[in-house]
């Protein structure tokens, strides 16, 4: 049965209405950690939807170019170092030490 007396006040005032954006529908798998992560920043850049973070409207931000992705910069991979040879040391120690004198 319909409302005999529907309060239309807020309607006409746009209020109450979703938004039509005529978008298409993205499916995607992900693990809860990439969504949490994601989450996340959407809601630090206000990409929300009822309060909510919003993945979709953090990715439309991106794809119009409202923000743009920086790659990080690669992690720093530490060189290997030889292990330490105590008697190679001392002999290039001493090597020096006691170089000849060099005629000149």
């Amino acid at each position: 049965m319909a409302n005999p007396n529907p309060k239309t006040d807020q309607l006409a005032l746009g209020r109450g209405k979703r938004p039509v954006l005529n978008n298409e529908t993205v499916s995607m798998r992900m693990s809860p950690e990439t969504r949490q992560v994601l989450e996340e920043i959407a809601y630090s850049y206000n990409c929300t939807y009822g309060g909510k973070p919003w993945i979709a409207g953090l990715l439309d931000k991106i794809g119009t170019g409202e923000l743009t992705v920086v790659p990080s910069p690669p992690p720093k991979v530490p060189v290997p170092q030889p292990p330490f040879n105590g008697r190679q040391a001392m002999r290039d120690h001493l090597a020096k030490k006691y170089q000849p004198a060099s005629a000149s």
